[in-house]
């Protein structure tokens, strides 16, 4: 008898996030599709335009950085390539779809925690925008808890996915507001440094990057995502140089004193 129970979902091993799933529903050629980290890595295989970088593109950095412009989606910046086509893909007429990214960690007591960012888009072919909401889930998760798609493969609206979440989530009808909670979640940066780290990723996920760098952008992107220094800091580096010129003097007056009173002891 062959046994088709799905298997186990993945478990975190360690004590900080570390990304466990991520998946597509109703985006580019992808129906519903889960892809799996091992160790926190993922690696995809396949020949060229089976949509191996579009499986990256609409999840990672996008679901940090919750812009929807090509030149922060698109690893080579193309404006061409609209966030629309990835659901109409040129000839349907309306489609809505999700991203999500599901992160874990082990707490202090062993127990499993779980967080997982997600992003709804829906597209009409008579309008050139996209509408999009974010969303941030707790504990529960996609495809055991919570599903994105009904029976009847009907995507969630956003009111229904404000329904689902309930007292586990949230849906977030702005990108700021969403950048915000995933930033007091995961990484305690500051909105400053939060943008400059997502400026970063943007920048080093450039494709052929070692055969066209461009030394200047890429200098300015890693100081910007360097962590100011507090004035406190400052101070004590300060005094501690003033303490080290002090010492230096004192040396320099122990020596003297210490070849002086060779002289004396050789005459004496």
């Amino acid at each position: 008898m062959t046994d088709t129970t799905s298997p186990s979902l993945p478990i975190p091993t360690l004590a900080r996030w570390q990304p466990l799933r991520l998946g597509l529903i109703e985006l580019f050629h992808y129906d519903s599709e889960e892809f799996w980290f091992r160790d926190g890595h993922l690696l995809l295989r396949g020949n060229n335009g089976t949509g191996k970088s579009k499986v990256l593109s609409l999840t990672l950095p996008f679901l940090f950085d919750a812009q929807l412009k090509p030149s922060r989606i698109e690893p080579d910046g193309d404006a061409s390539k609209k966030m629309a086509w990835n659901l109409l893909l040129g000839r349907l007429d309306r489609r809505m779809g999700y991203a999500w990214l599901e992160l874990g960690r082990l707490g202090a007591d062993g127990q499993p925690h779980y967080l997982t960012l997600g992003c709804g888009l829906l597209a009409v072919a008579a309008r050139p925008q996209v509408d999009s909401w974010f969303f941030v889930l707790e504990q529960q998760r996609i495809g055991q808890d919570i599903w994105l798609m009904s029976p009847t493969r009907a995507v969630l609206t956003r009111e229904r996915l404000r329904d689902a979440l309930q007292d586990h989530g949230q849906v977030f009808d702005t990108a700021t507001a969403y950048r915000r909670a995933v930033d007091e979640r995961l990484f305690h940066l500051g909105p400053q440094r939060y943008t400059a780290l997502m400026d970063t990723l943007i920048q080093l996920r450039q494709p052929q990057l070692s055969k066209k760098p461009d030394e200047a952008n890429l200098s300015n992107a890693l100081t910007e995502a360097l962590p100011p220094i507090s004035t406190d800091l400052l101070a004590d580096v300060a005094d501690a140089l003033n303490q080290l010129e002090e010492y230096r003097r004192e040396l320099e007056e122990y020596e003297a004193l210490e070849r002086a009173v060779g002289q004396f002891n050789q005459r004496y």
